[in-house]
């Protein structure tokens, strides 16, 4: 896993002031039928079919997402409904409207998480701003 290193200026904290962090490098985003192609060189199953399967995936995933499921993917993690809300003082005062946002969360496997862990590191230089000479 790459990152970079970069300037970053902390306005909290005991000691205040322009800091250097590394920041990651995000790669491309990789599409499906890419993750597609990548499985069909390691599988027997043709690309088609890998990417009907990925796409039922989405489909039923959301499907039971939306009706309040969780979704465990083995070796990767759960995937679980979440609401922002908005409290109120009697229970007749909750109505949809107190619901400000539904969205999916995320919680990777333990073995997800280690393997993370153990990604090999390297770090790039620093971008000196360049002087006009």
């Amino acid at each position: 896993m790459k990152f970079k290193k970069s300037k970053k200026k902390i306005t909290t904290g005991l000691s205040p002031g322009e800091k250097y962090v590394a920041k990651i490098v995000k790669g491309e985003t990789i599409p499906f039928k890419r993750m597609a192609e990548m499985m069909v060189t390691s599988s027997t199953v043709s690309k088609g079919d890998t990417l009907n399967v990925l796409d039922s995936l989405v489909t039923q995933t959301l499907f039971m997402l939306e009706a309040g499921h969780s979704v465990k993917f083995d070796g990767l993690g759960t995937f679980y409904p979440k609401a922002k809300v908005k409290a109120v003082a009697t229970p007749d005062e909750v109505t949809a409207e107190t619901i400000e946002s539904i969205g999916i969360g995320f919680l990777a496997e333990m073995d997800a998480r280690d393997k993370m862990k153990k990604a090999s590191i390297s770090i790039e230089p620093l971008d000196e701003p360049t002087t006009g000479v």
